[in-house]
């Protein structure tokens, strides 16, 4: 009898691919590999750059292109970034990847799970697990910032004992799908986490995972810039309700008619 081979190292996408600058950075055996996408409420990105910003000895090791990105380039302080960078801590065996920009095509994330999960499962890398972010999106104001988990296993001690509930049944959209799909055929382990976000950028919720991350990996990173500028959105997100039940007010006061010539700033 014929015996079967399992393949497990998924073929690399054919419109996208890993470029590694620094090949003198030697990536540890099991490394987490950490993506933040540029979803709902942004908190992927706003994650990753809490891990790059304040893990000390993380480095910039490459980029992931494709030819479905869109034409948008990104710079910080006057210095032009790929929109899809590669970082790596040695000290936590992280690797984190920040894409902050979204594809135009959906289906553009299909090639780039390949090809990811290809580069993370290569005899350069041998990494053993991914962790996603999602946002849950919320109408009107949040008031608390949960956090939830889905993962391969049955359940996760680690995580239940910190307050981390598992989301029994749900289902997951965008890059971070394609991403576990692909895992879930493979020798990773996909890892998700969730929080209420707004439509806009919510840094609470990102801190609400920063959190559980801190716990999760043996981190310190600080939240309390976070938490402050989450403070700030809310209050400017209250007074433009404000503003707009005014004006509601007073198109009432006047009939209802439609009238323009008073702008509220």
């Amino acid at each position: 009898m014929k015996k079967i081979k399992k393949e497990y190292v998924c073929p690399p996408g054919k419109k996208s691919k890993v470029i590694i600058e620094d090949i003198s950075i030697e990536i540890k055996e099991s490394a987490t590999l950490i993506l933040g996408f540029a979803g709902v409420g942004l908190i992927g990105p706003i994650i990753a750059n809490a891990f790059v910003d304040q893990i000390p000895d993380i480095k910039e090791i490459g980029f992931i292109t494709s030819e479905l990105l869109p034409p948008i380039s990104t710079f910080y302080d006057g210095i032009l970034k790929h929109p899809f960078r590669l970082y790596y801590s040695q000290q936590y065996n992280i690797i984190v990847g920040i894409s902050e920009v979204p594809f135009n095509i959906s289906s553009a994330y299909n090639d780039l799970a390949k090809t990811i999960c290809n580069w993370a499962l290569s005899e350069d890398v041998k990494a053993r697990e991914i962790i996603v972010f999602q946002g849950i999106p919320q109408r009107g104001m949040i008031d608390e910032f949960p956090v939830y988990y889905a993962s391969q296993d049955h359940k996760m001690v680690n995580l239940e004992e910190k307050g981390v509930e598992k989301v029994t049944k749900g289902i997951i959209t965008g890059p971070e799908a394609t991403i576990i799909n692909e895992a879930l055929t493979n020798k990773l382990k996909p890892l998700a986490f969730f929080t209420p976000v707004y439509q806009i950028p919510t840094p609470e919720g990102a801190a609400s995972i920063i959190k559980v991350l801190n716990d999760y990996f043996k981190v310190n990173l600080n939240t309390d810039q976070l938490l402050e500028q989450g403070k700030e959105i809310k209050e400017k997100m209250m007074e433009l309700a404000e503003k707009a039940q005014q004006y509601q007010r007073r198109q009432l006061s006047q009939g209802g008619e439609d009238q323009y010539t008073q702008y509220y700033q």
